[in-house]
């Protein structure tokens, strides 16, 4: 895993050489936001609806950018997969860390729309609590299972600047695929973010 991310940031460095053809010095930027989660088939059977936190730090000129993007979703167990194991309780955590480089379409203008995408370290956190007999009949034994493994990105969002040109915080709403690969068919869902970059 460490030999891709090592990959991942030498793969960024052309795209980098290309910001002064661009006519526009790059500057470091970053990202925070939060939303809603939505698996998809086939984990969409096992899985709510949850959320999820974003964020990331990276370089941008006036049309391509790479970002260091972290994500964070929990999403929960649902209830019909909870009692066919026979658990009260269950959610499964997941979180990567990626290099995405970043297409601006109109980054100085008032609305900026742009596609990313990217591949990292992705890992899966499955809890449940289960309930077992014993001089404590309502305690809870917590098993936990956790993977690692790589996993893709892709998707589209808008910026709105809030201000002025000179004003480099803005807000946007973005919607991006996330795959790990993980068994025979992986592990897909989509956050819908909201936030501020700056």
């Amino acid at each position: 895993m460490k030999k891709l991310l090592i990959f991942l940031a030498v793969a960024a460095l052309p795209a980098a050489a290309q910001w002064r053809r661009f006519g526009e010095q790059p500057r470091v930027q970053g990202f925070f936001g939060v939303g809603v989660a939505n698996p998809i088939n086939p984990i969409a059977t096992q899985l709510d609806t949850g959320w999820s936190l974003s964020g990331g730090v990276g370089v941008s000129g006036r049309y391509l950018g790479v970002m260091f993007d972290a994500n964070y979703t929990d999403m929960g167990i649902n209830r019909e997969t909870l009692h066919r194991i026979g658990a009260p309780r269950g959610d499964q955590r997941f979180w990567s860390v990626t290099v995405d480089p970043v297409f601006h379409v109109n980054r100085r203008g008032p609305v900026d729309f742009y596609l990313t995408g990217g591949a990292g370290l992705y890992s899966r956190i499955t809890d449940f609590r289960l309930r077992f007999s014993g001089p404590y009949p309502d305690a809870d034994l917590l098993y936990s299972d956790t993977v690692y493994k790589p996993g893709v990105n892709g998707g589209a969002g808008f910026a709105f600047n809030v201000g002025g040109y000179h004003n480099r915080v803005k807000v946007f709403a973005e919607a991006r695929l996330h795959h790990m690969f993980i068994g025979r068919s992986g592990a897909s869902y989509i956050p819908v973010t909201f936030g501020v970059r700056f």
